[in-house]
């Protein structure tokens, strides 16, 4: 009872630190002349939950009592099972038990990637990819629109509060209904806005029931992705719109290179999911489904910045790259300052996702930001 409280007291203190040595470096760097020098700071150090140091230092404190031990068991025997079986699900599951608290402590409500702008924080691009999204989808007060896959949804309520349209969301997570429902409210989009329980694979509407459908960043779980991709083309009405912004694997990735080979497989087995999806497997998935293609734009074009570059601002990137960092945590863990298997955790699911996006992103050969736009004839 005494180490909780010492952890809770630790955390409390730290939280209060962290924001105000950010309140600081933002006020610093909001200064006319001498602002921008302190612009680079501010995008290093980051927030608690903009993936600057400060992240990770919140992380450090925050787990430094958790069995990873168990945690790395589970994860590799999970990942396994679904190269055998082809069922993912366990290991997701497994998986988003520990890291989704971790990833919304490191990166706040925003789980994926959008094409970042120079002078502007990873907040306000992620803002400006909510409107980029009702471009997208040609979203209209009145319309019913899906997110599948929706988590917290999210978009889901940006869309429905730009646009004026409703918007129903789809998860399997009963925590997502819950808190997704609840920020509904809170946004008082209660009469237009709902999260429902249902798989993707299989939804719980009627064919022909919404002008538009879209997902974000959910069918890198599908192991069946003709069937996702067939299902959403149900639902949605004839001359409605199907946008898909995924993770997928660009049409520059070669399999017998060793190293493209070896960054695509890490994301994966570092994150307990099926194999990543070609951008030519949505292509046929979409064509088999029916639907017609409208438009595939590579939404980091110059001027935008590229989809990893919040790795590359905030220096994530490179520290974790550092020989010396992992040293010192393997260090750490001998003389138990850090709990047992948090190297191995650290190395297996922090390390190599964060760089192998960012590795792979440079060489081109795997796309977070491939916006992906069909209709239904």
């Amino acid at each position: 009872r005494r180490e909780c409280a010492m952890a809770s007291l630790v955390a409390s203190t730290y939280a209060l630190v962290a924001s105000a040595v950010a309140a600081v470096i933002n006020a610093l760097a909001a200064l006319p002349v001498v602002g921008p020098m302190f612009f680079k700071l501010k995008n290093t150090v980051g927030g608690v939950e903009d993936q600057g140091i400060m992240s990770l230092f919140a992380f450090l404190l925050r787990y430094r009592n958790f069995d990873f031990e168990t945690f790395m068991a589970g994860h590799r025997k999970a990942y396994e099972v679904g190269q055998k079986t082809g069922d993912y699900c366990t290991g997701v599951c497994n998986y988003y038990e520990l890291m989704s608290e971790l990833i919304t402590m490191t990166s706040g409500p925003y789980w994926h990637f959008v094409p970042m702008a120079k002078g502007k924080t990873r907040a306000e691009c992620h803002d400006e990819f909510h409107y980029t999204m009702v471009k997208y989808l040609d979203a209209k007060a009145g319309e019913k629109i899906l997110e599948f896959g929706c988590g917290f949804g999210e978009i889901g309520r940006q869309v429905a509060k730009i646009s004026g349209c409703g918007v129903t969301g789809l998860t399997m997570s009963d925590a997502e209904i819950v808190g997704g429902n609840e920020r509904i409210r809170k946004a008082g989009l209660q009469d237009r806005c709902v999260i429902v329980q249902g798989d993707y694979h299989k939804m719980p509407f009627e064919a022909n029931s919404f002008d538009k459908v879209f997902g974000v960043y959910c069918l890198k779980y599908s192991a069946d992705l003709q069937t996702a991709v067939s299902e959403a083309a149900r639902v949605l009405k004839p001359g409605g719109r199907l946008c898909s912004y995924e993770i997928i694997v660009t049409d520059k990735y070669d399999p017998s290179n060793k190293q493209h080979k070896f960054y695509v497989e890490n994301i994966s087995s570092s994150t307990c999911m099926p194999p990543l999806w070609t951008a030519q497997a949505f292509r046929d998935a979409a064509k088999k489904a029916g639907l017609v293609p409208v438009e595939e734009v590579d939404l980091c074009k110059p001027p935008a910045q590229q989809w990893y570059n919040c790795f590359e601002r905030t220096y994530i990137h490179d520290v974790l790259m550092s020989p010396i960092l992992f040293n010192l945590v393997k260090f750490a863990e001998s003389v138990r300052i850090l709990p047992k298997s948090f190297t191995d955790f650290f190395e297996a699911c922090i390390i190599h996702p964060t760089t192998d996006f960012t590795n792979a992103g440079r060489l081109g050969i795997v796309s977070g930001a491939l916006m992906m736009v069909w209709t239904k004839p």
